[in-house]
This record gives C-alpha cells, structure tokens and sequence, in this order.
C-alpha cells in the first residue's frame, strides 16, 4: 500500500520537465501516399489502422506503409462532419457537399464494419441537421452536443442507441452555445474539452474544472487518451500554430511539451499497438497576403519509454 500511494504521488506531481523525458515520439514515415491535408480521422483496431482521409480511407499494419483501400469518404466534408466508430463499426453521419457561405446537407446515416462497402442504414433521419460538432461514444450511445447550422450555435444534447433514432436529452447545458469543442470518455466520467474543461458523470449535468486549459485561445488540437492522461496534440494558440502537446492528469492542471514534428493543427490522431499516431495538419496563413498554407501527410508515433 505504501508503495502505491508513493507511485501515484509521483505520477501526479511529476514536474512537466521530467514527465516529457518519459515519451519519446518517432518519425514512422515522411509520406504516408496520401495527399497531404488536414481535419481528416484516424481508426484502429488490432491489426491495423486506418486512415479517413479525403481522398478516400486508407490502411496501415505498421503505420509506414499505406494502402489505399476501395472506401470512399462517405460524408464528402470532413471540415464539417466527423465519423464516429460504435460496437465495431464506423458511422458517417449526414453528409455535407459545399462550403460554408453555399452547401448541401442530408441526414442520410452510413456504416462499415468490413471497410469494404458502405451500408447505408438511412437516406433520411432525425440526426440533427448541423455541423462543427465532434460526435463520441459514451454509455453505449452515440452523443452529439452543440454545432451550429450556420443561422445559430446550440448548447442542446442528443443522443442514439443506433445511429437512426435520435432523441433529445437536454436544450440547454450549462457552458452555453459551443461549437468545436471535443468531448472524450476518462476515468468513467466524460469530459469536454475547448479552452475550458468541463466534467459529466452523465452527459447532462456538468461542472468546470478549469476556465483556461493554457493561455491564448487554443484550437486546432486533437484529443486523446493515453497511459492514463488526456492529450491535446497540436496545440495552436490564439492564431498563430505551433507543435505543442498538452497533457493532463485530471483535465484541470495541464503541462506543456513540444514534438519535434512541424508546426500545424488540424491533426489526426489514434491508439495503435500502445502508441499514439498522429499524421496530417495545416500550417499557414499567418504570413502576409497571399497566404501559404504548408499541409502534411508524415505519420509519428508517441511511445512511453
């Protein structure tokens, strides 16, 4: 017993310069075969991991070597529209074509299990008609909180046992209208992540942990758990991007490090064979007219040592 309180001692006081010196990240390949881009996702089961990109959804055993499989991307935008993975299957949910000044939206609900063929389970649903959400997974339900339809930004819930049916479980949370903000399952609680975090033991009452994770506005990050911490890869701060990770132990106090991969934000993230992977990002825009944009298609992974 003394030995254990003195571990978790350790590992939660362990000072952020020390801490950096426990995680190594590694170069897995330079050009994954893929074009680079961004605001694509990342999938992973035991055996392989998978990339869906815009260009179509594309698959790795090792994370160097790519193969682009027959699988289209189904939601056509994934600037406006994530898939979320369910009991053993990736969902697209709704589709957008179009930018935002002129697009089209459907309802329509797909899914995969074999990443051959898309089933299409639905033309048309109740799924809420909006986007700039992050759907999640959380009590064997998918959830979605907030987004925006353009007109106005939400701070409702919904929630689906099957990706069709969708009900609404609460109009008004109490961090208010949100869009883009991430929301992940730790520690048997859920946690939604912006510039500030909040907690849920259930999805609809909350309470704030913190009301600044770092200081500037943050964006452009990927969260994810890993070795028992919250980790915010691509940490771009108030406009300008940078290579930083955040990392956190209880969602309220947060320690800075930087990755030797360039600066961008945008990424993709995943768990694959006990590492985290990242590929893609945007960097750019921050210079003079015209702006540059600088987007990337090399993949690393995060390992403890």
């Amino acid at each position: 017993m003394t030995f254990y309180l003195l571990y978790f001692a350790m590992r939660v006081f362990l000072p952020p310069q020390e801490e950096s010196s426990v995680y190594v990240w590694s170069e897995l390949t330079s050009d994954a075969g893929y074009s680079g881009s961004y605001n694509f996702q990342l999938f992973a089961e035991s055996e392989k991991v998978r990339a869906f990109h815009h260009s179509g959804v594309w698959e790795s055993r090792d994370g160097k070597v790519w193969k682009k499989t027959g699988l289209m991307d189904v939601v056509k935008n994934q600037g406006f529209l994530d898939y979320v993975e369910f009991k053993g299957a990736i969902y697209g949910l709704g589709t957008l074509e179009g930018n935002i000044e002129h697009f089209t939206q459907t309802t329509q609900i797909a899914r995969t299990s074999d990443y051959a063929r898309w089933e299409i389970l639905a033309r048309e649903s109740n799924l809420p008609r909006r986007f700039f959400y992050h759907p999640f997974v959380f009590r064997d339900k998918i959830w979605i909180i907030g987004g925006t339809d353009k007109l106005r930004t939400y701070m409702d819930a919904w929630n689906s046992d099957d990706a069709v049916h969708w009900t609404k479980v609460a109009d008004s949370l109490p961090f208010g209208d949100r869009s883009g903000q991430h929301f992940l399952a730790f520690r048997k609680k859920l946690f939604m992540i912006d510039n500030d975090v909040w907690t849920s033991s259930d999805g609809i009452h909350w309470e704030q942990l913190t009301t600044q994770i770092a200081d500037g506005d943050i964006y452009g990050n990927s969260p994810i758990v890993y070795d028992d911490k919250i980790w915010l890869i691509g940490c771009s701060r108030s406009g300008k991007f940078s290579s930083e990770v955040l990392s956190s132990y209880d969602g309220k106090s947060w320690a800075a490090s930087r990755a030797p991969w360039t600066p961008r934000g945008g990424t993709a993230t995943c768990i694959f064979k006990k590492a985290i992977i990242m590929t893609g990002g945007k960097y750019g825009g921050q210079d003079p007219s015209p702006p540059t944009f600088v987007y990337s298609h090399d993949v690393w992974a995060l390992r403890k040592k």
